[in-house]
């Protein structure tokens, strides 16, 4: 189903609505509200609010901007110059939690702004790094470049064209997809169908899809189900028909949040602690929902004046 506007003149429609300012504000507004950010009585006060200090960062960081490119531009933003190495201690302090929560709060506008979601895919991707660290293969002492995992549950709106990350989930490289498929239907309430390849296709994901009523259509692999009782076993049977067709149609929608992330350049972090490189996949999660937020509030906007200007015209 194609839609009415396409995904061309929605961004575009964004870009003129709402531009850097303004997309600072707005995350600031929901920080504030939503009291996200701990403000300590201890110390000497920031002379901005801390919650646009801290929102300042994180969209800086969203878009693959580093702290010297911060320090120029804070007087731009925020009003008053910073130097970089204040960016980098108020990232580092940052909690991951933040990130969450923020982009959960999108997630639920985006809710409010269209139709139910009943269409699920399960993908993972690879964060690359610079960062090497001393492992032991084989006996042999070496530095290896390290990885982490960024494990997503998406939800796609076929009249919208719209994909949002209903959960997500940053994990080192020695966990499953299968496990973090799992992990993901703990955090979240959806119903409907559920697409993944062959690695989500584990007895465990498939009975816990079953259980909170999503439909598990995962591809199926060559190997043989040991299981004859076992719900991936019943979903063996019907697998060559409607399943396979809809997998096919559904599941690579998934990959264009993975081609942002690409574009934007947030596939790959310079960060050399755990913690911030967490952080780092993290912000692809919340760069989607933002964005496909103020994409569809500025529709919704275009639409609301259409209407407005209609009705003016018929009480003349």
């Amino acid at each position: 189903m194609k839609p009415t506007i396409s995904y061309r003149k929605r961004r575009d429609l964004m870009l003129k609505k709402f531009s850097t300012p303004k997309i600072l504000d707005k995350l600031s507004e929901v920080t504030r509200r939503r009291g996200l950010i701990i403000i300590y009585k201890i110390g000497r006060p920031c002379e901005i609010p801390k919650e646009k200090l801290i929102t300042f960062v994180i969209f800086s960081r969203m878009i693959h901007k580093g702290y010297e490119v911060m320090e120029q531009e804070s007087e731009l933003y925020i009003g008053r110059h910073y130097d970089h190495s204040a960016f980098q201690y108020h990232y580092t302090n940052l909690s991951s939690i933040v990130i969450y929560q923020l982009t959960y709060l999108f997630r639920d506008k985006i809710y409010t702004l269209i139709n139910e979601v009943y269409l699920h895919i399960f993908d993972s991707t690879a964060l690359s790094t610079s960062v090497r660290a001393e492992r032991t293969r084989q006996g042999i002492r070496k530095k290896e470049k390290l990885t982490d995992k960024f494990h997503t549950l998406l939800g796609y709106d076929p009249p919208f064209q719209i994909i949002v990350v209903e959960g997500m989930l940053m994990t080192d490289h020695h966990t499953s997809d299968g496990k973090g498929g799992e992990i993901l239907l703990q955090q979240t309430t959806i119903k409907g169908y559920g697409f993944g390849d062959t690695k989500y296709g584990t007895y465990d994901l498939i009975q816990r899809s079953e259980e909170q009523n999503l439909i598990p259509i995962f591809k199926q692999d060559k190997k043989r189900v040991r299981k004859t009782l076992s719900a991936k076993a019943r979903h063996r049977k019907f697998w060559n028909g409607n399943p396979q067709r809809m997998y096919k149609d559904i599941r690579g929608t998934g990959e264009v949040l993975y081609g942002a992330a690409t574009r934007t350049g947030l596939i790959h972090t310079n960060s050399r602690r755990n913690d911030n490189r967490a952080k780092d996949g993290l912000l692809i999660g919340l760069r989607q929902n933002l964005f496909t937020y103020l994409r569809l509030k500025a529709l919704i906007r275009i639409f609301r004046k259409s209407l407005l200007v209609i009705k003016t015209k018929k009480s003349y």
